[in-house]
């Protein structure tokens, strides 16, 4: 019939096309097939398979042994929209109606939606890349599984956001947009490790929900400005035995991969076990143990008594009744309303964590009259009412461990120099919240006193101890008068001090004041009596609740006007250490990294000390961190992540701004 065909666009032009009768093409999963068929012989067989027709134009494209490149080449260029459908979609077979060779319905409303669609942005222009990272960022930033991008709410908010952005595949976000993401940061990180003179480490191995090791690899160190910044490297898969010499080969090939000199590593900071024990001793590396576990094993042990236990089973048992029973809930909180408590829930301890129990037992101690109502209401529990005694050890339990919450808080944040208030805690638990001339046994001072002998012999290291002191000296919050073995420390800064360990050769110096040292480019002109000096600094809280443990301190001192000299380094070095001791202690609520920052052109020396060895963590946080973090990068819905891509995910979640 007369004008039975399509008119079509092709090209630049419209032509008319009379529609032939096609022949699919049978086993392939190449999603550009939909779009090409085959004249038809008079078998009904494709008549020649090198040369597909174009279902939409109608054009017959060469393809020798079903190459497919003149095909895509075909669609781009006459047909860009289809193109880019195509290439957005993975490989799947077609889908084949009648021998006529023309596209199912499933076809033709496809290519409805591609025209339809024509108004898309082109995935090439600036703001559908800006689109893509901001996607990026949100899925790796919150630890959010990819296949989030494929759900129909999250795909629907983004459409009310900008209609013209279509979302690229899961695929591509994991094959390309989080790999791209990962190099981005990384080069960042590792230009900032570059500037670094010195680091201190923190190491953490952990087992994943598939029974799998791994070891989290974090940084610690001060930049030029004197900002104390933490970085989580690596994490790294342990497929081998877990060892010693497993963990020696695996820390070895991350320093390895990001080029870092063993010679500037401080000190590593890990937990007690004995393979990253073993590891750090065949590495020769300076190993602190991490407080927050010492202070854990101690006050656990300090826990070790009958009575306690019976508490602290009773209030876990009430807890399991109460969560348990919709009943019983409805009932505590009407007893709330009548005595006038708070209208807070009973709170459950997780096990090896103190904090947790303190946290339960204080909940408990704050309800116990709405508990007491409920429970004697009950037949079948009312034998878990307290009695006077288990309130009386549960006041004491309390009693004692509230001080060392703020101890493990003061020591636990990242952001705040936390190594240099180790020996002075460790003293302040010995020697003012336990006093052995006390004569009355009660279970208050038989708990301090089982935690003091724990600590004293986790601390007793003769080596570790002139190690802790030390740095306890260069912060200027606690300086000398927080060290008993002073002329002990003293020796050990002079000798490493004159050894060159710090400065790099011992030229002549200027000096300023009676006894302080100034660069030969710096006039240090704020060491006048009329100006305020380093020991008045901006006074704003530090140290994460250290002023609640020892208490205020003042920080008010002058400074003596500056007469010009020159020395030897071992003069300078005295005169820096005379300067030093003439100085008054920070507040503890004061930024010890701001004074060393003002300080460092007139105490050079100590300055570098400063800055090599306050970078050390008390606390491996930032590795622990990380290995929480990765409960939500493996979950139930992300539970096939290989190494690579865990690496890459944690390190983003750690180290995006």
């Amino acid at each position: 019939m007369e004008g039975d065909g399509d008119i079509v666009h092709c090209g630049s032009s419209f032509i008319k096309t009379e529609r032939p009768q096609l022949v699919e093409k049978s086993n392939t999963t190449s999603e550009v097939w939909r779009y090409f068929g085959f004249q038809p012989g008079n078998d009904g067989r494709p008549e020649n398979i090198e040369t597909p027709v174009c279902k939409i134009c109608f054009r017959v494209i060469p393809a020798k042994a079903s190459n497919t490149s003149n095909l895509y080449a075909h669609l781009k260029s006459q047909h860009p929209h289809i193109y880019i459908a195509v290439k957005g979609k993975p490989n799947q077979a077609p889908t084949t109606t009648a021998s006529s060779g023309e596209p199912s319905r499933e076809q033709t409303n496809t290519m409805r939606e591609i025209f339809q669609r024509k108004d898309k942005f082109d995935p090439k222009p600036r703001e559908h890349r800006e689109l893509t990272k901001a996607v990026t960022y949100y899925v790796t930033k919150d630890r959010m599984p990819l296949s989030t991008i494929s759900k129909p709410g999250f795909q629907h908010l983004l459409s009310k956001f900008n209609p013209r952005y279509e979302l690229p595949s899961k695929n591509y976000f994991s094959r390309v947009a989080v790999p791209s993401l990962y190099a981005d940061v990384r080069k960042v990180v590792e230009k900032e490790l570059k500037s670094a003179d010195c680091f201190a480490a923190t190491v953490e191995t952990w087992t994943c929900r598939r029974n799998e090791m791994f070891l989290t690899f974090g940084v610690q160190y001060m930049d030029s400005d004197w900002v104390l910044k933490n970085h989580c490297l690596q994490t790294q898969y342990l497929p081998d035995e877990h060892s010693g010499q497993s963990l020696k080969c695996a820390l070895e090939d991350v320093l390895e991969e990001w080029g870092l000199d063993t010679t500037n590593l401080v000190a590593v900071t890990t937990d007690n076990g004995s393979t990253i024990k073993l590891a750090c001793e065949l590495l020769g590396w300076k190993r602190i143990s991490c407080f927050s576990q010492n202070l854990q094993c101690s006050l656990q042990n300090g826990l070790e008594d009958s009575r306690i236990e019976r508490i602290i089973q009773l209030c876990r048992q009430i807890f399991s009744q109460f969560s348990r029973s919709w009943r019983k809930k409805r009932d505590f909180s009407i007893a709330q309303s009548q005595k006038g408590l708070p209208r807070n829930s009973l709170k459950a301890d997780v096990n090896n964590n103190w904090g947790t129990t303190l946290d339960m037992l204080e909940r408990f101690l704050e309800q116990q009259d709405a508990v007491r109502t409920v429970l004697a209401h009950d037949h079948k529990i009312c034998r878990l009412v307290p009695t006077w005694q288990d309130i009386d050890v549960l006041e004491s339990v309390i009693s004692v461990l509230r001080p060392f919450r703020e101890m493990s808080e003061a020591l636990s944040s990242e952001k705040f120099i936390s190594i240099s208030a180790i020996n002075p805690l460790i003293k302040h638990i010995c020697n003012d919240l336990v006093r052995e001339e006390q004569e009355e046994l009660t279970l208050s001072f038989l708990m301090r006193m089982r935690i003091k002998r724990d600590l004293e012999m986790r601390y007793g290291d003769p080596e570790l101890v002139h190690f802790l002191e030390k740095v306890t000296f260069i912060d200027p919050r606690f300086g000398p008068t927080c060290v008993d073995n002073l002329e002990n420390v003293l020796q050990q800064i002079k000798g490493e001090v004159l050894a060159g360990k710090v400065a790099e050769e011992s030229s002549l110096f200027q000096i300023g004041f009676d006894g302080l040292t100034v660069s030969p480019l710096s006039s240090c002109s704020w060491y006048d009596r009329d100006s305020p000096g380093p020991s008045q600094p901006k006074k704003a809280k530090y140290g994460g609740g250290l002023a609640k443990v020892f208490g205020k301190q003042s920080g008010d001192g002058a400074a003596d006007k500056m007469v010009t000299t020159s020395v030897s380094l071992q003069e300078q070095l005295d005169r820096e250490l005379d300067f030093y001791f003439k100085e008054p202690k920070l507040s503890l609520e004061s930024c010890p990294l701001q004074w060393w920052k003002a300080t460092q052109n007139c105490l050079p020396l100590l300055a570098k000390l400063a800055k090599k060895y306050l970078c050390i963590s008390a606390t491996n946080v930032t590795s622990e961190r990380a290995f929480s973090n990765s409960s939500f990068v493996l979950t139930e819905y992300r539970s096939s992540v290989k190494p690579k891509h865990m690496d890459q995910l944690v390190f983003l979640a750690e180290n995006l701004p």
